[in-house]
Formats: structure tokens, C-alpha cells, sequence
């Protein structure tokens, strides 16, 4: 058990590399690495540590747009390896300006501070996207 309500026990069973823990994040996207940036979307989704023996997540999220830009959704989701420096990632599906979008991103982790806080880098390529 890694979660309880505020009322509950909170007993943590997990190991060291987390496995089992899963983690719901809504977090701004913006197209620099700075902080305090105008954000253009939310990255909403989550991932749960899947190994025993390493660092590695199972993810699942979707980039949500709504500016004067873009409009819609991208879709991801697969395998994690957190430990690599570079990860890619399938894009599934979309909505709006990102209509049955289809490709890879890769993930790059940019900075990190423990459980706290970290940044991820994200490059899309998309290989089909009706709009």
C-alpha cells in the first residue's frame, strides 16, 4: 500500500525502486524549460513502476491543447525504462488539430530533484495525422 485517504494508515510496502507505486499527474506543457513560461497544454495522465530490479514505469497520457494554435489532443502510451537517456514512446490516437495522430516521441529527462520534481523533454514525430 503506497496510498491512503488523508483519515487512513498509510503503511509504504513498495522496495527501492518503487515497484507497484503508481503516480496521476496534470501537469502544464510549455515550450521552453522555464517554470514561470505561458503554458500551451496539459500533460494529464500516469504510470505505475513496473520492475522490481531497476528503475522502469508503464505510462500512459495525453497532451491536452486548448489555444489559439492548437486545439485537441495527442495520446501516448508504453513502456518507461527511466534509467535510459533517451526513452520513445508510441503516439495512439488524437483529437481536434490531432485527429488519429500515429508516431513516436522520445523522452528525454531534463532535470530532476529526487521524488519531488523533474522535467521531461519531449520530441513528437508523427507519421499520420488526419486534419
Amino acid at each position: 500500500i503506497v496510498g491512503a485517504p488523508a483519515w487512513g494508515n498509510k503503511t509504504i510496502l513498495a522496495g527501492l525502486n518503487h515497484f507497484g507505486d503508481m503516480v496521476v499527474f496534470d501537469d502544464p506543457i510549455t515550450l521552453d524549460n522555464n517554470l514561470h513560461s505561458t503554458p500551451v497544454g496539459r500533460a494529464q495522465g500516469f504510470y505505475f513502476y513496473d520492475k522490481k530490479d531497476i528503475f522502469s514505469a508503464w505510462l500512459a497520457f495525453s497532451f491536452v491543447f486548448n489555444s489559439t494554435v492548437h486545439k485537441g489532443t495527442l495520446n501516448f502510451a508504453g513502456a518507461d525504462p527511466l534509467m535510459s537517456k533517451t526513452r520513445d514512446i508510441s503516439v495512439i490516437g488524437g483529437t481536434g488539430d490531432f485527429f488519429m495522430a500515429r508516431g513516436m516521441a522520445t523522452l528525454m529527462t531534463d532535470a530532476f530533484e529526487g521524488d519531488v520534481y523533474f522535467r521531461l523533454r519531449v520530441d513528437i514525430n508523427l507519421y499520420e495525422c488526419w486534419n
